[in-house]
């Protein structure tokens, strides 16, 4: 799934190539104890200080409604092999995760800064722990 920054033999993760986080947050999903993080970044140069400052302040709770929305929209976007071989955690997590990204843009787009013209991009990275 599309968010998460590669990591292993190519990288070991956004942390090192983006520096600190600009947003983490501690979640449960389907019952694991999960970290995400994620960075707001320029797609390319001279991008408005404006859209930063919106993108920064999108900082909003992630909100059960736009959760769900987000978690259908993942379960309707993934064909019968990934449902069944991706766990609920990972569903959740990368739901998540989602949300957050949803977020951001559409404060983006709401503020004049369309996703058809992105300025800026949100790459993220997450772990839970095992589910009890």
């Amino acid at each position: 799934m599309g968010i998460a920054c590669l990591a292993g033999g190519l990288m070991t993760g956004c942390a090192l190539i983006h520096g600190p986080a600009d947003r983490v947050d501690a979640f449960v999903a389907a019952g694991a104890e999960c970290e995400g993080s994620w960075w707001i970044g320029d797609l390319r140069e001279g991008t408005s200080d404006e859209a930063r400052v919106v993108a920064e302040a999108a900082r909003a709770e992630v909100w059960p409604e736009a959760f769900a929305a987000t978690l259908s929209l993942l379960d309707l976007s993934m064909n019968d092999h990934e449902l069944q071989s991706t766990s609920a955690v990972d569903l959740e997590r990368e739901a998540y995760m989602l949300t957050v990204k949803f977020h951001v843009m559409d404060e983006l787009e709401a503020a004049g800064f369309p996703d058809s013209d992105r300025v800026l991009e949100v790459w993220s990275e997450s772990s839970c722990s095992a589910a009890p």
